[in-house]
C-alpha cells in the first residue's frame, strides 16, 4: 500500500523513492499513547529529536483554534536533516542509528529506540516531513489511518518520497503558516533568506488532521513545558509562534549579576587590566571590556539561588558554567569549565552562568569551530573569567555566612559556628523539595501528600530560620534516621531506628545522637550543593543507614540455632522476647522490638504487595512472650509444683488477652505504623486448658483476636520454615487460629507434608557468582527466569521467594536476602559449606530433599582427604 504526500505538497510530481514501513496498530498505540500519554510530552519528544539532529534553532507553530478543519502544527529545526536513506532509517520502528559508532554528531544523542516519531500519533492522523539535505528538498507523509484492522496485524506501507523545488518547499510551509502573519517571518527569513545563505539542512514536521488530544492542548501549559525542557544555553534556541521561549531556569532567582564592561570595579585590582567601553551588537551598543591580548569581550554572568543542573532540560544541554562564543558560535559546547582551572568550586559552578563573546579570537578557533588553540590570548581570557567566577563564589560565601544555624548557638554548643555550619545548603535543599523533586522529598522524609511547604523557609533573610529545633520522636523501625518536619521547622530523629534505640537510653548520649542526626541531614544538603544528583545522594544515605543498622544488628543465626535458642529461653522472659523476634525475622517478617510498660514486646510486619485484583496482602502483628521464669510465675498456675517433666502453663484468667488486644489496637498510632497490626501472637511454654476444646483459653483468645502458640511449636515452625518453602502469606492462616491445639495441628500438617522437590541450589549459586562482579543485582525475578530456562521448572514469584528465603535461613552468614535482592557474602564454597553444616543438624526425614540438591563443597589444597 502506497501513501502519497499530503495535499499541501506539490502533488503533480511523481515519487522518486519509497520508504517502506512495517508496523501494526498495536505497536503504534503501545509506543505512542503508552509512552506519551500527555500531548505536551509529545512536543518535548519532538524537541529532543531536534536536539539530536544538532539543531541550534527550533520553531514550534501552534494555531489558536486547534479544532479548525485545516489546522496544522509544525515543528521546524535547522539540524542535520535527512536524505532518502535517512528517511528510510527514520521509519525503522524500534531501531535508531543515532548512537552507532563512527557517526559524526555535534552532541551526544538522547534518542535510543527509534520510536520518538510515533509520539505524533497522539496528536494527528497525518504527519508530513519537509526536509532540505545536500541541496535537495523532499517531502514524505505518514497517514496513520492507513494502519487499521486487527491490533496485532502487521501492515506494510510504502511512503512516497517526492522531490521539490525551493519555491515548492517554501509554498508548502507557507500554506501551513499563512495564519501567523508577521510571526512566520522569523523562520522563513532564516530558511529562505534573500541572499541565499540559509542553513544547509533543515527539517519541518507538519501534523495535520488533528485529533482530540491535540485540540485539548492548553497553550499556556505547553509553553511552560517547553520552557522547562530547554537549557539556559546559547547553543539551543526555541521559538513558539515566532517568539523566543526563555528557559525556565532563567526565570529563577538571580542573587548576583555581573555585566562585562560595567562591573569590573568589583574585581581585585590586579584583575582590572583592561579598558571599559562598548561594542556594536545587532544594531545596538552593549557594554564591553577590552583585554590587552584577547581583545574586546562582552556578555554577562549570573549567580542563581538554585542549582541549574536539574530537570529534563539537562538532557538537552547544560545550563551552568561558561559559554564562550566566537562570531556567534559556541566553542565549548559540552565543557562547562572551559578549562579555566582547578580552582572552580563545583557547588558554585552549577549555580553560575556566564556567556562571554570574544570575536577577536576568531583566528585561534580550530576546525570544526568547536575548540580553540591554547595561546597567551586565551590564557588571559581564562584568567579574566576566573576572576569573575571567584567574585561570584565570594558573594555566595558571604550570603551563606549570614545564614547561620541559631539552633546550635542557642544551645551553647558553638559560640561562633564556622561557615560550613549554615542554613544555606539546607534552605536550597528544601526549595528543591518544594519545587517537586521527589528524590529530595524522599531523602528529607517529607510525605508525598504534603504539598505545601512554608514559603518563608526559602527566604534568604536570616530572620526566617529553616531549623529551629532538633527533636527525638518514635517513627517506624524501618524509617530513616533523620527527617525534616517543615511545619515545626525541626529535624526529627527517629527514636525507633535500631542505631538510635540501641544508644538512646545510655546516660549522656541523647545530645550526641541529636548532633549525629543533624550531621546526617546537612551531609545530604552538602552533597546536593556539590551537584551530586538527588537519586545518588539518596542511594548513598541508604547505604550509610544500612551500615548503621548492621553495627547494632544481631549476629545472623541459622534456623536450627534460632529454634534451639527458643527452647532454651523458656525460663527467661527477656531472652524469650529476643528469641521470638529472631524467629519472626528469620521467617521473613520485619521486626520492631519494643518492650516496656503499656506496649507489646514487638511488632512484626510483612509487605506482600497487591494481589487478587489489586488488594494488598501486606499485614502486621504484635507479639508478646511469657516465660516460666520467676518474673512470670504470677502468670502461671497457682499450683507451681508442676509434675516432673511437665511444662508450666499460663492460666487463662491471667493471660491478660484483653490488655494484649489494647496494645495491638494502639500500636499503629503509638508507633506511627503504615500497616496497622491485625493479629497478636502470644508465645509461652504452655497454656492452661491446652487440648480441651471447652477450655477458657480458647474463648478469651477468640474474643480478643489472640493466637496462642507454645515455645515448642514455634521452634518446630522455625525448623520447618526453610525446608517446606513456607512464606508469611502461608503463615497468615495460622493467625486466624485461637487455641494452642489448633495452632499445633497447623504445625503438624506442615511437618507431615511430603518434602518438596529439591530446590535449585546450583542455579542460585551460579547466578550469585555470575552477577557478583556486575552492577546489576540478583533479584527474585532473575532467579525465577533462570530456573525456568535452565531446569524447565515453572515457579511463581512467591515460590521462588520462599526457596531463597529458606536458603538464607540455612546459611545466613554467607548469603544475604532482603526479600528482593540476593547476594553472596562469601565464596561459593563457603555457602555450600554452611548449607551442608546446617542441614547436618536436621533429621534425614526432614532434609533429604535439600541434602541431595546441595553440591559437596570442593576441598582446598592442603585439606586432608
Amino acid at each position: 500500500m502506497s501513501i502519497s504526500p499530503a495535499p499541501f505538497v506539490a502533488a503533480a510530481r511523481e515519487a522518486t523513492d519509497l520508504v517502506p514501513v512495517r508496523i501494526s496498530l498495536a505497536i503504534i498505540e503501545r509506543f505512542s499513547e503508552g509512552l506519551y500519554s500527555s500531548p505536551n510530552k509529545t512536543f518535548e519528544e519532538l524537541v529532543s529529536n531536534s536536539y539530536d539532529a544538532g539543531a541550534e534553532h527550533v520553531w514550534v507553530y501552534m494555531p489558536s483554534d486547534l479544532s479548525a478543519p485545516h489546522a496544522s502544527i509544525l515543528v521546524i529545526d535547522d539540524g542535520e536533516s535527512m536524505d532518502v536513506q535517512g528517511l528510510q532509517d527514520l521509519w525503522r520502528i524500534g531501531k535508531s542509528r543515532k548512537r552507532e559508532e563512527g557517526r559524526q554528531r555535534k552532541r551526544e544523542p538522547i534518542g535510543k529506540f527509534g520510536i520518538g516519531k510515533l509520539a505524533t500519533y497522539v496528536l494527528a492522523e497525518e504527519l508530513t516531513y519537509l526536509v532540505l539535505k545536500d541541496g535537495v528538498y523532499r517531502a514524505v507523509t505518514m497517514d496513520y489511518q492507513m494502519v487499521q484492522g486487527d491490533m496485532s496485524e502487521p501492515h506494510t506501507l510504502n511512503l512516497e518520497v517526492v522531490e521539490l523545488t525551493q519555491d515548492e518547499a517554501k509554498e508548502a510551509l507557507l500554506s501551513n503558516l499563512h495564519d501567523y502573519g508577521v510571526r512566520m517571518k522569523t523562520v522563513l527569513e532564516v530558511l529562505f533568506p534573500d541572499d541565499g545563505a540559509g542553513p544547509e539542512n533543515w527539517t519541518a514536521a507538519v501534523m495535520t488532521r488533528l485529533k482530540k488530544p491535540a485540540q485539548g492542548i492548553q497553550q499556556g501549559r505547553l509553553k511552560w513545558v517547553l520552557s522547562s525542557a530547554i537549557p539556559l544555553n546559547p547553543s539551543f534556541n526555541l521559538y513558539y509562534n515566532g517568539d523566543s521561549i526563555e528557559a525556565s531556569k532563567a526565570q529563577g532567582e538571580v542573587i548576583w549579576r555581573f555585566t562585562v564592561g560595567e562591573s569590573e570595579e568589583s574585581l581585585p585590582p590586579e584583575r582590572r587590566i583592561g579598558k571599559a567601553g562598548s561594542s556594536k551588537v545587532d544594531g545596538g551598543e552593549v557594554p564591553a571590556y577590552t583585554l590587552p591580548l584577547a581583545g574586546k569581550v562582552w556578555g554577562q554572568a549570573q549567580l542563581f539561588s538554585d542549582s541549574l543542573q536539574k530537570g529534563n532540560s539537562e538532557k538537552l544541554g547544560r545550563s551552568h558554567g561558561f559559554f564562550v562564543r566566537v562570531r556567534n558560535r559556541l566553542i565549548n559546547l559540552d565543557d562547562p569549565t572551559f578549562n579555566v582551572g582547578p580552582e572552580l568550586r563545583h557547588g558554585t559552578l552549577t549555580r553560575f552562568n556566564m556567556v562571554i563573546n570574544a570575536d577577536d579570537l576568531d583566528e585561534l578557533v580550530a576546525s570544526p569551530r568547536e575548540s580553540i588553540r591554547d595561546s597567551p590570548e586565551v590564557r588571559e581570557l581564562k584568567e579574566y573569567m576566573l576572576a569573575v567566577f571567584n567574585r561570584a563564589r565570594s558573594m555566595l560565601s558571604a550570603l551563606d555566612e549570614k545564614d547561620r544555624l541559631p539552633v546550635l548557638t542557642q544551645q551553647g554548643r558553638i559560640s561562633n559556628p564556622p561557615p560550613g555550619l549554615t542554613q544555606g545548603p539546607l534552605r536550597r535543599m528544601l526549595r528543591r523539595a518544594a519545587q517537586g523533586d521527589a528524590a529530595v522529598r524522599d531523602s528529607l522524609g517529607i510525605k508525598p501528600d504534603e504539598n505545601a511547604l512554608p514559603g518563608e523557609v526559602f527566604d534568604q533573610d536570616e530572620r526566617h530560620e529553616v531549623l529551629e529545633q532538633i527533636l527525638v520522636e518514635p517513627s517506624s523501625e524501618d524509617g530513616r534516621l533523620i527527617s525534616y518536619d517543615p511545619r515545626r521547622r525541626a529535624a526529627v530523629i527517629n527514636q525507633a531506628h535500631p542505631f538510635i534505640s540501641n544508644y538512646i537510653d545510655n546516660k549522656g548520649t541523647q545530645e550526641a545522637l541529636q548532633l549525629l542526626g543533624l550531621t546526617e541531614l546537612l551531609t545530604q544538603a552538602y552533597m546536593l550543593d556539590e551537584s551530586i544528583d538527588a537519586v545518588t545522594v539518596n542511594r548513598i544515605m541508604k547505604r550509610r543507614d544500612a551500615f548503621l543498622r548492621d553495627l547494632v544488628s544481631y549476629h545472623p543465626r541459622t534456623a536450627p540455632v534460632v529454634a534451639k535458642n527458643l527452647r532454651e529461653a523458656s525460663n527467661d522472659e527477656k531472652l524469650l522476647e529476643d528469641a521470638v523476634a529472631d524467629a519472626l525475622s528469620i521467617m521473613g517478617y520485619h521486626v520492631q522490638r519494643v518492650g516496656g510498660g503499656g506496649t507489646p514486646d514487638g511488632i512484626a510486619t510483612v509487605r506482600l504487595g497487591r494481589r487478587n485484583g489489586g488488594k494488598s496482602e501486606s499485614y502486621a502483628l504484635t507479639y508478646d512472650a511469657k516465660s516460666s521464669g520467676s518474673d512470670a510465675r504470677r502468670m502461671l498456675d497457682p499450683d507451681s509444683k508442676q509434675p516432673s517433666g511437665k511444662t508450666p502453663r499460663i492460666q487463662a484468667g491471667t493471660a491478660r488477652t484483653s490488655v494484649l488486644r489494647v496494645h495491638r489496637e494502639r500500636a499503629a498510632g503509638q508507633f506511627k505504623l503504615e500497616i496497622a497490626p491485625s493479629y497478636t501472637l502470644l508465645v509461652a511454654p504452655g497454656f492452661q486448658g491446652d487440648g480441651d476444646e471447652k477450655a477458657l483459653i480458647g474463648d478469651i483468645c477468640r474474643n480478643d483476636g489472640i493466637t496462642p502458640i507454645t515455645v515448642e511449636d514455634l521452634a518446630r515452625l522455625v525448623e520447618l520454615f526453610p525446608l517446606r518453602r513456607l512464606s508469611p502469606l502461608k503463615l497468615r492462616e495460622m493467625f486466624y487460629l485461637h487455641t494452642p491445639d489448633a495452632v499445633r495441628d497447623f504445625v503438624n500438617k506442615i511437618d507431615e507434608q511430603e518434602p518438596p522437590e529439591a530446590p535449585p541450589v546450583t542455579e542460585v549459586i551460579d547466578l550469585l557468582v555470575q552477577y557478583s562482579e556486575r552492577r546489576t543485582p540478583v533479584t527474585v525475578d532473575t532467579i525465577m527466569t533462570a530456573v525456568y530456562e535452565r531446569r524447565g521448572i515453572d515457579l511463581d514469584r512467591d515460590e521462588v521467594t520462599a526457596i531463597v528465603r529458606g536458603l538464607a535461613a540455612l546459611a545466613p552468614v554467607t548469603m544475604y536476602f532482603d526479600g528482593q535482592l540476593v547476594a553472596l557474602n562469601a565464596t561459593p564454597q563457603g555457602l555450600l559449606g554452611e548449607l551442608t553444616q546446617t542441614l547436618g543438624e536436621y533429621p534425614h526425614r526432614m532434609s533429604d530433599a535439600y541434602r541431595s540438591a546441595v553440591p559437596v563443597p570442593r576441598q582446598r589444597d592442603g585439606d586432608e582427604k
